[in-house]
């Protein structure tokens, strides 16, 4: 059953590399396509644009004749006419009544003028799937971020339990020697004990690396948009760092330009300043063309049939307030709408200069980290060989060990920093989907 749904995986996701095992393994570019078409939110805010697409419909439809057909069937109290007084009671036959009249017809209704309403509908229309794409948008790049993000995190745990486990390996062949020295009456048991709590911890901390992984194997299955019964997957792969070419002032020139929340910003200060015009357009007349053609019969069924054609002519006098609360409230949001777009541009500033400080504080850290593990390598080599030759102590061998991990540990977390931050960068300058955003 396994075969079967790895099987499945490769039709689902692009093609893949195999490790030796069943397990299919997965670089960060098949990743990210696999997600971007399952993840469920992404999905959903693809779906806002093309419920934005029928809405344009909707408002342009608006435009257009609107013709009905409609029936009624109604009883009064008293008889009623079924047709209309046709000339002089003299020259006229009068016309039947009824208490029971049946009545069908066909009416419609051409809008000549509306204050301009009409075509401020579809512009908001308009507008309004323009903020949905940005949405849509920002929901990609904030989606590929956290994959990165996720991803690298991944690749850092998996080297971090290799040296965990090289740390438990050091310390098992320490052990053995130290009971060789124990035998031999070289070493006191106290040694013996230390090695074996330092070997217990090492052991302890290779298992919180692997639940660890584990839990972030979880959740990039949740970025990907995959539930429980999707099968296990690896992934693989080497990170790839960038090299940064844009100075910090260019880099904020390009994040104004690019960053979809801000673009989307804009575009949403325009749908409040076109919400103002369409409100303020209820203070105009109407002018609509309209007109039926009806028939009318009593019991008798012996319709008779009528018509009429008109242009209906409309002039808000007097709504109590509304129209005028109405612009109130919508220039108060176009302001808002301003204010917010002032302040997503001070945050991709903030965000763009913390960007380049945690690249350039990222890069130091790594080539700091990686000096500090050859002094640690070497000064472990010396630690044990003292140790062999009974001028050192389990302890300094230990330190030493300990010192080794701690060195291997930070250059992974400065190499992760480093990634993520080149990520945070990418980021803030609206660059990890340049296609999509330059589309808007």
């Amino acid at each position: 059953m396994k075969k079967i749904l790895a099987i499945i995986g490769i039709f689902l996701l692009p093609p893949t590399i195999f490790a030796e095992s069943d397990t299919p393994s997965y670089k960060l570019p098949q990743i990210i396509e696999f997600a971007l078409k399952n993840e469920p939110r992404l999905i959903g805010l693809g779906k806002n644009i093309k419920a934005a697409e029928y809405a344009i419909d909707a408002a342009k439809g608006e435009r257009w004749p609107k013709v009905n057909v409609g029936a009624n069937i109604t009883r009064y109290r008293y008889p009623t006419a079924t047709s209309p007084i046709a000339g002089s009671p003299q020259s006229s036959k009068f016309p039947n009544f009824d208490n029971d009249i049946y009545d069908v017809g066909v009416s419609f209704r051409i809008p000549l003028y509306q204050g301009g309403r009409l075509e401020k509908a579809v512009n908001i229309a308009k507008i309004t799937k323009i903020v949905a794409e940005g949405t849509f948008h920002q929901g990609k790049q904030e989606l590929i971020y956290n994959l990165k993000s996720t991803y690298c995190k991944i690749l850092e745990l998996e080297e971090l339990l290799k040296a965990r486990e090289q740390m438990v390996n050091q310390l098992k062949e320490h052990r053995r020697v130290t009971e060789q020295f124990f035998k031999a009456g070289r070493s006191a048991r106290v040694d013996l004990m230390k090695t074996d709590v330092e070997l217990a911890h090492a052991r302890q901390q290779a298992l919180a690396t692997q639940n660890a992984m584990a839990a972030t194997y979880a959740l990039l299955r949740t970025l990907m948009g995959v539930d429980e019964t999707y099968p296990q997957f690896t992934i693989s792969g080497e990170p790839h760092f960038l090299k940064v070419h844009l100075l910090e002032a260019e880099g904020v020139k390009v994040a104004l330009q690019q960053r979809p929340e801000y673009r989307k910003a804009k575009v949403q200060a325009k749908l409040q300043q076109a919400k103002l015009e369409l409100t303020k357009g209820k203070r105009l007349p109407s002018l609509d063309l309209a007109g039926d053609f009806t028939e009318k019969s009593g019991d008798s069924f012996s319709f008779k049939d009528n018509w009429n054609i008109g242009v209906r002519f409309s002039y808000p006098l007097l709504d109590g307030g509304i129209t005028r609360a109405e612009i109130n409230k919508s220039s108060i949001e176009l302001e808002r709408s301003q204010e917010e777009l002032r302040a997503i541009r001070l945050s991709i500033v903030q965000e763009v200069k913390e960007a380049f400080l945690a690249v350039a504080d990222a890069d130091k850290r790594v080539s700091v980290s990686k000096e500090a593990i050859s002094s640690a390598e070497e000064n472990l080599r010396v630690e044990q060989l003292r140790y062999e030759a009974g001028d050192g102590t389990t302890k300094d061998v230990i330190d030493a060990q300990t010192a080794l991990l701690r060195s291997i540990t930070d250059w992974h977390q400065a190499s992760y920093d480093l990634l993520m931050a080149q990520a945070a960068l990418e980021m803030a300058l609206g660059s990890n989907v340049p296609e999509e955003v330059a589309s808007l």
